[in-house]
């Protein structure tokens, strides 16, 4: 049986490892939107970089049954520090560390806009529920995890990401604290976002 799931309910996606298939070649035409070049950069330059070296798993989704590639995302094993006042997040006392996926890329392509309009759905929406969370509970029924997060660029996508269920954390000094110590170059000044596993369907 594959670690991840081998089925995954999306109407009109499919995902794969970014290492399979070729899909390496895919990225030749992958332009994150909104004109996300830090993104683009990433999967151009470094994703299959940090998948040799076991940092991340990246992954394609496509079209089903098409080579379309729509978007791409980035999974990564991690923590965070606790919190007394997070949401639905209880520890013992000795607890110090909260197991956790990050979610560290996602976006769509750019290049196949007109058809992620033309299916008339939320594809981002979509992506996330259909087969990013089900990859994660999935994770999290293997090998223990509580929580899902990310660093949201800025406020207009943090909004966003509220849509999806995920929290911020209205405290200066630990967000203060998790820029300077815990967030990495890539993640920098960016908005600490997270939601917990047991909200995940």
């Amino acid at each position: 049986m594959s670690f991840l799931p081998l089925e995954i309910d999306s109407e009109y996606f499919s995902y794969e490892r970014l290492v399979d298939n070729g899909n390496e070649f895919l990225l030749r035409r992958f332009s994150a939107i909104n004109e996300a070049n830090g993104i683009t950069d990433y999967f151009h330059n470094q994703a299959m970089k940090d998948e040799k070296d076991n940092s991340v798993r990246n992954y394609v989704v496509k079209i089903r049954g098409t080579e379309v590639l729509i978007a791409c995302f980035t999974l990564k094993s991690g923590s965070i520090p606790y919190i007394d006042n997070a949401v639905n997040l209880t520890f013992s006392k000795e607890t110090k560390l909260i197991p956790g996926v990050e979610l560290v890329n996602i976006a769509l392509n750019d290049y196949s806009l007109k058809i992620i309009k033309g299916l008339g759905i939320k594809a981002g929406r979509n992506i996330f529920y259909d087969i990013i969370q089900p990859i994660v509970k999935h994770i999290s029924q293997e090998i223990g995890t509580k929580v899902l997060y990310l660093f949201a660029v800025n406020e207009k996508l943090a909004e966003y990401y509220k849509s999806w269920g995920f929290y911020s954390i209205e405290d200066e000094l630990y967000n203060e604290q998790l820029n300077s110590s815990w967030q990495n170059k890539y993640s920098q000044n960016c908005i600490f976002m997270y939601k917990p596993v047991t909200e995940i369907e």
